[in-house]
């Protein structure tokens, strides 16, 4: 239900939409009762139906309503109406980092403006931590600068509404994630395993190579590419982009390592590192080689994630089988074989349980999962070897076979040629047509699960869905 101006809900009055998004709308709203302004949040009308979110909902409110710093967008009152549930919460006149990213800076900021929102939200973080209360979506929508351009701006960390107990946090198991959160989402958060405040740091550092690069550390227009390189590739290098901070690429990498306990110590030591850009830092072993593995004893069963998140998490899986499948030819070509060396791929909102390190890499490779281990071996192509990224229109047989290219997109087998998979940004209804429109292109529904252009058997070309083809739910 949309709100227009001058409408009255839970005694507020709307002046204007501010924003939208997977989790409500965000309204500019006049107090029933004192003269100001507040932003009034209003969650969609299914997800207040959901009795334990409810609950969870206001008890988190109630927490994050006894935050007060002059980093955190305070809370101010929460409710139920017409069935809905909403928060209110401090307006902020200014612009979040995401907006300011697309129309001011779209190849990133400069170091000394990052250096400050990082500082700032770190400190804003630490403290929340210190109260018991995690973020979990720490991310450039959700820094907020106030009066930007000004010489007195405030820098904000918002939506701290949605938050939970650090006693009470099991990864995606208990929380609907949006495709947007996946680009900063830690290792252990996304693999849905318990999660501490070096989760929220894990997302402050994606952020930071956000704000400094114009783009996420993992971007690919698949989210389950994205999910897959957050749970095995090594951190981009912000030198990549930017050679002048490669003294930053440590700190980063560090503090994005895939074990938690390879990171700072807390989001205040990251940002210390980070202003010092201390080049002496090495990469963690983790950040350099292998994939993170939670605890047998942490994981929590996974049976009421998201319906998206499920989606997303197969796809990673049907993924990184085929990136395995690959990187077993390769581990096994002849060493007398002439190489030809390749980097590692830019495929593309304290303290945990003790975690094991993971084991070094078997000579024989292991069943396929979404925990693969990366050694140097599987970073060298042999001339024999078949293409990572197949070509577009050559023939496949093995229907929705994923394969990935970083510049162009994802691929995805139609049971007779490879076809382009891409833009699940494209909003469709389920089962509208799609007729005229390529073949298993991959979008998202209104209530943001993962679909795809479904073909029909006849009619259409090797490439485009013929008439009678619908948007359905991707299933790898």
């Amino acid at each position: 239900m949309s709100l227009a101006a001058g409408d009255v809900f839970a005694e507020y009055t709307v002046v204007r939409l501010l924003g939208s998004g997977g989790m409500g709308e965000v309204y500019l709203a006049e107090h029933p009762r004192l003269p100001r302004r507040d932003a009034l949040k209003v969650l969609p009308a299914d997800v207040s139906a959901d009795v334990d979110f409810r609950v969870r909902f206001h008890r988190e409110a109630d927490l994050a309503a006894t935050l007060f710093h002059p980093h955190i967008v305070g809370v101010h009152d929460r409710g139920e109406h017409r069935d809905q549930l909403w928060i209110a919460m401090d307006y902020v006149d200014g612009a979040d980092t995401a907006c300011l990213l697309r129309n001011r800076y779209p190849s990133g900021m400069s170091l000394p403006e990052v250096a400050e929102i990082v500082t700032a939200v770190a400190d804003a973080l630490d403290y929340s931590h210190a109260k018991g209360l995690l973020h979990r979506d720490v991310k450039p929508a959700n820094v907020l600068l106030a009066g930007p351009g000004m010489d007195h701006r405030r820098i904000l960390l918002g939506d701290f509404g949605i938050a939970r107990r650090l006693d009470e946090v099991s990864g995606l198991t208990e929380t609907n994630m949006t495709v947007g959160t996946v680009s900063y989402a830690a290792p252990e958060q996304l693999m849905g395993a318990e999660i501490d405040g070096r989760a929220d740091q894990y997302a402050l550092a994606a952020t930071a190579f956000h704000l400094l690069t114009g783009s996420p550390p993992f971007a690919h227009s698949n989210p389950a590419v994205v999910i897959g390189r957050h749970l095995t590739a090594p951190p981009p290098r912000v030198s990549e982009v930017r050679p002048e901070l490669a003294g930053l690429d440590g700190v980063l990498a560090k503090a994005m390592a895939k074990n938690p306990r390879e990171r700072f110590g807390s989001c205040g030591e990251f940002a210390r590192a980070f202003c010092g850009h201390d080049a002496t830092i090495a990469a963690p072993a983790a950040a350099r080689a292998s994939a993170w593995r939670p605890p047998n004893r942490v994981v929590r069963a996974a049976t009421v994630i998201p319906t998206v998140l499920a989606l997303l998490l197969i796809g990673a899986i049907v993924y990184l089988g085929v990136q395995l499948s690959h990187s077993r030819v390769l581990a096994t070509a002849p060493l007398t074989s002439p190489v030809t060396s390749l980097p590692s791929p830019p495929l593309p909102s304290t303290a945990l349980p003790s975690v094991a390190a993971a084991p070094p890499p078997s000579p024989v490779s292991p069943p396929v999962t979404v925990t693969v281990t990366t050694t140097p071996a599987m970073l060298t192509t042999a001339p024999q070897a078949m293409p990572l990224i197949p070509t577009l229109g050559a023939a496949c047989n093995q229907f929705g076979k994923l394969g990935g290219d970083p510049a162009n997109g994802s691929v995805v087998c139609d049971g007779r040629v490879w076809v382009l998979s891409v833009n699940p940004t494209e909003v469709h209804t389920i089962g509208t047509p799609c007729d005229g429109v390529r073949r298993y292109t991959m979008a998202r529904s209104d209530d943001g699960l993962l679909i795809t252009c479904l073909p029909t058997n006849g009619g259409g070309t090797d490439s485009l869905a013929g008439p009678g083809s619908t948007w359905q739910i991707y299933r790898p």
